[in-house]
């Protein structure tokens, strides 16, 4: 069975300021994106929300690894927190540690079934890249409006030239000929699915998991 992918990231803009979060889950064939913001929170804090809900909303029956560049979270989650626990949450200089409140949520959802990985951020890794552009957007730090949803006009592709790139965005598929067309139709939707293809069996394989027509 597959491993489910996780990619998380936050953003704030002004650290405290209004903060967005993340997480682009990936199973096979089926990206579901989630993103969500706060008015006044930190950077760290957004780290940790993404993390949460892509684990909460993820398939719990199965491995899971989840991507991040962010190395407060992968360095507190892998190390830190079971020296937190032992010190009654306090850090080495006997301090209360800083968000020990979504810590123990983390906790409670993170397992033997979970693997953290650690991805450079902006060094052009799509996945990242199509993370922190939604976080972006919810911290209202990116191009976009935050929780908005752009009306799209349906048009059904008809395959042609590969590889290309698909977006399902409600009942709404289109065909791209290029990455930066296919992330400028999702730029920002919740919910948006997308997936690259070599060829025809792909093409028509991947019409099917999504249950639509091409």
């Amino acid at each position: 069975m597959n491993t489910v992918d996780i990619i998380t990231d936050g953003a704030c803009s002004g650290n405290p300021g209004r903060g967005g979060w993340a997480a682009i889950i990936i199973d096979g064939a089926h990206h579901t994106e989630y993103s969500g913001s706060d008015p006044h929170t930190t950077n760290n804090r957004m780290e940790l929300q993404a993390a949460i809900t892509g684990l909460q909303q993820a398939p719990t029956q199965r491995q899971l690894r989840v991507i991040t560049d962010s190395q407060y979270l992968i360095n507190g989650i892998t190390k830190w927190v079971k020296g937190w626990q032992k010190n009654g949450w306090k850090t080495r200089e006997n301090q209360p540690v800083e968000n020990r409140a979504l810590w123990e949520l983390l906790i409670a959802v993170n397992g033997t079934h979970v693997v953290w990985q650690h991805v450079k951020g902006h060094a052009g890794d799509p996945l990242n890249e199509r993370a922190n552009t939604l976080a972006q957007i919810q911290a209202g730090s990116g191009s976009g409006t935050p929780l908005a949803t752009p009306k799209l006009t349906p048009h059904t592709p008809s395959p042609t030239g590969f590889p290309c790139y698909l977006s399902l965005i409600g009942s709404t598929l289109q065909r791209h000929d290029t990455w930066e067309s296919c992330q400028r139709t999702i730029h920002g939707v919740s919910g948006a699915k997308f997936k690259k293809l070599a060829n025809q069996q792909q093409y028509d394989t991947q019409l099917k998991s999504w249950k639509v027509r091409g």
